[in-house]
Order: C-alpha cells, then structure tokens, then sequence
C-alpha cells in the first residue's frame, strides 16, 4: 500500500460540514490556464494550483435511496421512475471538470470528475445547483454508488508503472492516486479512503455491506463499505480497465486485458468460477475493449463486446480493426453466439461498446464504426443496424419503443427502438462519455465530459417534436476543459 503519500481529499467550498477542510476559492487567471497543463501531473504534485468555483451551497436535500452497481442494474438499461416526481429541465453550472459519469439517488444527482478538479459533486436534483463538492486524488470514472447513507467511488488513471512496458503479463495500470473512497451521501465528508497500487477506474457492485472492486493491479478486492477494510481478496490473471462486475446470483462478471479475457467471479465461493478466453478465428486475435466493456446480463447470458485485428499487428488510434459482439453462459462461460461486426479504426480511448438488453434484444454501439446495432438476444442475428454522427460507445436507455443514447460530438439521439429509425436528434454541444445517460421520471439526465455540465431534458422535448432535428433547451455551451468560470 502506497497511502502515505497521498494528501488526503479536500472540498471545495466553504461551509463544508467538517472541521479542518481547506477551503479552495478561485485563483489568479494565470493559474487557470496552469491547471489545464497539470492536470497529467501526480495529484500530488499539483498542491493547490487548481482552481475550483467556490459553490453557494444550497438548502439541504434528500439524499436517500440507493445505487449500488454500473447503471443501476444488471441489464444497463439506465431507465427509473418514480412516483410523483415531475420532469425537470436545466443546465447545471459548469463544474469546472469533465462531468464523466453519474448516478441518481433520491434527491440528487452525483457526478464524477475526470477532468483536472477529479472531484465528486452532489448536484440539487429539482434545479442542478451544487450541494457539495469534494476533491479526490485522481480521476474519477466511476459511476457513484450509492448506499447505506455513503457515496462511493474508484479513482486511478490509464498510465502503465512501465514505460515503456517491458512485460504486459505483469504489468500495473494506474500510476498515482489510486484508491477507493466512500463519503458521506448529506455532506460529502470523506469517512474513508483505501489506497491500492493499481487504478480502481470501474464502478464497484455493492452488495450486502461489502463494495466488490476490480483493479489495474490485477486484483478482485471485497471490501467492508462502513470500515474500507479489504475482507478478502483475489489475485487476477489480467488488469482491468473499465470493465465494471455485473451479477448474476453469487457470480461477479467482467472483462481483462493481457491476457485479454472475460472472468466469473464466485462470490459465496471466494473462487474465480471461469475464464472464457476468445477465439475469434481467421488469423485474428483480441485486441482490446474486452476490459473496457461493462457487460448487460439477461436470462443468465452474459453480452459484451471486443475489438480484433491481425496477430502480432501494432494499434494505436485510428489503426483498422474489426469489432465483435459476444454472448456468454454466465454459468460456464460457454459461448452462445458471436458476431461480426464489421470493419473500422480503433478510437483513440475505450474502444469497448457498452450494451443494453431489454425483452429479448441486446443494443449495441460499434464504436469502430460509429454505428448502432440491435441484436436478437438469442441468436445473435442483427435486426437493424444505423450510423450515428460521431464515436458513440455508451450503453443506450430503452424506455418501451424509444431509445435514447449519446455520441463524443454532444448529440442526443432518439431512436425507434423496433425499426432503428431516426425519429430526433438534438445537438447540445460538447461531448458524452462511455458512461451515457440516464433516463429517470421523464427527465433525461445528460453528463457532459467536454463541457463539463449535466443536462436535465424533459424526455416530452422529443416525442413532442416533429421534426427530427430538434433545438435544445440551453445555449451553446461557453465553458470547456481547462476554463474557468471565476470571472
């Protein structure tokens, strides 16, 4: 363990609830700029240079209910409703970070920081204003879970302890920073932080009072929530990047990488159950997204993604690969079908396409090929297949025969989920992450990394348009990566 040299996490506005936090007010304008330039240091090495907005805090909310695992449940259809919630519509300030991933619990909206802030933020659910914010040591990819009271999250990055690597057997990916946090769901005050070697970049699965993380130091770890005390663990074949366990009864599943590989995890057993390792035949082998992808399970069927070109072919972004759609037995790690699906170049980030699974049909991104497919569950065969504007790779929402999801341009998609037909296409700048959207009470809640803002859209904006080009609700945003919005 590395924790001595981490400072410990601090807010970012005053009146944060605990003795001792620094309070972090808005630098001189030349530090603006520096904190772009840093924000690839070590966390530690950054000191106090970044500048943050110093928030008004609002009247308290209700931070109740739970979200305890990637999306919010096994099958990655982010889609909730709650009796008696009404639809909301605003734009959230900018945070001064890239609003990566998020969740919804109760009466707030809590957003994950990968920018160079790497702060958690509890947004007003009603009208999007800040609660709290707190700053953490690294980047922040994973969805909040949410429970018991707590907020939790990974953070690490995607640097290898090699450069160059000399062996990707062994390999550790994170290089600073890396931990996992649990925090108070009403103030944001940290209650603990267990530092680990390698990045814990995936959203855990909560379950039962024990938070199940998978690492870049090729470990599964079950940690106690309330003490941040590992209870049991186990040493992994391969690391993982962002591929987040998804359950099905006592097994965890997930993706690694080098080697490439899906894996069960027994939790009632403390035992890996199985390792499915790909062959995709005709001199082609797996290159990546398989540690990426966070799998949708569906009648014990386990559905996922990868990306493969030739054997022994160097990749980087943009270089030509094909992308393959996959379902596995969750039991035994059979395989029940594989896909082709089709050529394109490899993304220069996340290659993975994210699925969704709902009444017998598994949507797909193709990111390789800006596309988006649906599949029968079942046997594999595509149903329909359209091309997006830009890079989509989140798992879409499919809320009855309406489909929503999100590309890296900042364009919200409205599909006819049977046909694949475009019915609305709204451009609200900026860009979406690999983590998408969620769809709760007739609101579509919108993270956006390149802005760094949530959006709040009223799902009616588009079935109540006739046009398939369709305004959005706010103007252009004015606030990017590495500005400012102190004045």
């Amino acid at each position: 363990m590395t924790g001595d040299r981490f400072a410990p996490a601090r807010h970012i506005f005053d009146g944060c609830g605990s003795a001792g936090c620094a309070v972090r007010r808005c630098a001189a304008p030349w530090l603006h700029g520096l904190a772009l330039a840093l924000w690839l240091l070590p966390s530690s090495a950054l000191g106090s240079a970044v500048a943050a907005t110093p928030y008004v805090p609002v009247p308290p909310v209700t931070l109740a209910a739970a979200w305890s695992s990637y999306h919010g449940n096994v099958s990655n259809n982010a889609l909730f409703a709650e009796p008696g919630r009404a639809p909301v519509r605003w734009r959230s300030a900018a945070v001064q970070d890239q609003a990566f991933a998020m969740s919804i619990a109760g009466d707030a909206v809590y957003v994950a920081g990968a920018g160079n802030t790497h702060a958690i933020y509890a947004l007003n659910r009603a009208n999007g204003q800040v609660v709290w914010a707190q700053i953490l040591n690294n980047i922040i990819m994973t969805q909040p879970i949410v429970a018991a009271g707590r907020v939790f999250v990974g953070a690490g990055n995607n640097y290898m302890q090699q450069d160059p690597v000399r062996d990707w057997t062994t390999v550790i990916r994170g290089t600073e920073g890396n931990a996992v946090y649990a925090l108070d769901a009403a103030s944001g005050t940290m209650l603990w932080m267990l530092p680990l070697e390698g990045e814990a970049m995936p959203t855990p699965t909560y379950i039962d009072g024990l938070l199940y993380v998978v690492t870049g130091e090729r470990r599964f770890l079950a940690i106690d929530a309330g003490t941040g005390r590992i209870v049991w663990s186990l040493r992994l074949p391969s690391y993982v990047s962002m591929s987040s366990p998804v359950r099905d009864g006592n097994l965890l599943l997930f993706g690694g990488a080098h080697p490439y590989a899906e894996y069960a995890v027994d939790i009632a057993a403390r035992a890996i159950a199985w390792r499915h390792a790909f062959v995709p035949g005709a001199g082609l082998v797996v290159t990546g997204a398989v540690d990426d992808c966070s799998g949708a399970v569906s009648r014990h069927v386990l559905f996922c993604t990868a990306t493969v070109s030739k054997k022994g072919v160097a990749l980087s972004g943009g270089s030509p690969v094909r992308q393959i759609a996959f379902a596995l037995n969750t039991a035994t790690g059979a395989t029940v079908w594989q896909r082709d699906e089709g050529a394109g170049v490899l993304p220069n980030s996340f290659a993975a396409g994210v699925p969704t699974v709902r009444d017998g049909v598994v949507y797909l991104p193709t990111p390789v090929s800006h596309g988006l497919e649906a599949r029968d569950a079942s046997t594999g065969r595509l149903l329909w297949r359209a091309v997006l504007d830009a890079v989509s790779r989140s798992a879409p929402v499919v809320d009855g025969t309406v489909l929503f999801t999100a590309d890296d341009a900042g364009t919200v998609y409205q599909f006819d989920a049977p046909s694949g037909r475009l019915r609305h296409r709204m451009r609200i700048g900026g860009g979406v992450s690999n983590v998408g959207v969620v769809l709760d009470s007739g609101t579509l809640y919108v993270p956006n990394t390149l802005g760094g803002v949530v959006d709040a859209i009223p799902q009616g904006m588009f079935t109540g348009a006739g046009t398939v080009d369709i305004m959005p609700p706010f103007g252009p945003l004015t606030t990017l990566t590495g500005a400012s919005p102190c004045g």
